[in-house]
């Protein structure tokens, strides 16, 4: 049976981490665009899973907050 783990950095839902069978690694599935370009990769463990998404996300250029004032809603 495959597990599964989240993947966060700084309090950021960036997708999952599933593993393969056989004990062949773990396949991220990005659900942010500043991970994006990881999607389908296969890392050997967590830990290295972990340090290419946060390799990833601060390497990803900056997107300005909207500031959308949340009583205009």
């Amino acid at each position: 049976m495959n597990e599964s783990r989240v993947i966060e950095v700084d309090g950021v839902f960036l997708g999952a981490a599933v593993s393969l069978p056989q004990a062949q690694g773990w396949r991220i599935v990005a659900a942010d665009a500043r991970v994006g370009q990881l999607d389908g990769r296969v890392a050997a463990s967590l830990p290295e899973v972990r340090r290419l998404a946060r390799q990833a996300y601060f390497a990803a250029p900056r997107v300005p907050a909207l500031g959308i004032d949340a009583r205009s809603c």
